[in-house]
């Protein structure tokens, strides 16, 4: 009978290749971001879009963006999704101020899209490590 050591090494070979590396877990919650953004750009065009013409920023929808690792820059493995340089119109939007009231919209539209998110993740795990958690 192998001893508990060997026991150990055989189930970490067999569950190491489970377990995603930074770059896997960049592309994971990166294909879970790509969702995120594509939902919160169609609510913000449905709740947020004006006439208005600003040719400095452009409208709020269109500055929707993600990118594939953290708010510094870091690449660790998570990935963010924002608005660019019209973060600040958002955040009075969703929050609201002394004077307006706040809808929400971008905390309702993470919570709309939980599930697209997550099915998004899985999937890109199971094409990166081949393997069914």
């Amino acid at each position: 009978m192998p001893s508990l050591g060997e026991q150990m090494q055989s189930f970490f070979k067999q569950t190491g290749k489970l377990i995603p590396n930074a770059g896997q877990k960049s592309e994971i919650t990166g294909a879970g971001a790509k969702v995120f953004a594509e939902h919160l750009q169609e609510v913000t065009k449905e709740k947020h879009y004006t006439k208005h013409n600003d040719v400095k920023y452009g409208h709020l929808a269109d500055n929707v963006v993600y990118q594939k690792n953290n708010i510094d820059g870091e690449k660790d493995g998570s990935s963010t999704v924002g608005f660019g340089k019209k973060a600040f119109v958002a955040k009075w939007l969703n929050d609201g101020t002394k004077k307006m009231k706040g809808d929400h919209f971008v905390d309702n539209a993470r919570r709309e899209s939980e599930e697209k998110i997550f099915e998004a993740q899985r999937k890109k795990y199971e094409e990166l490590t081949g393997g069914d958690y």
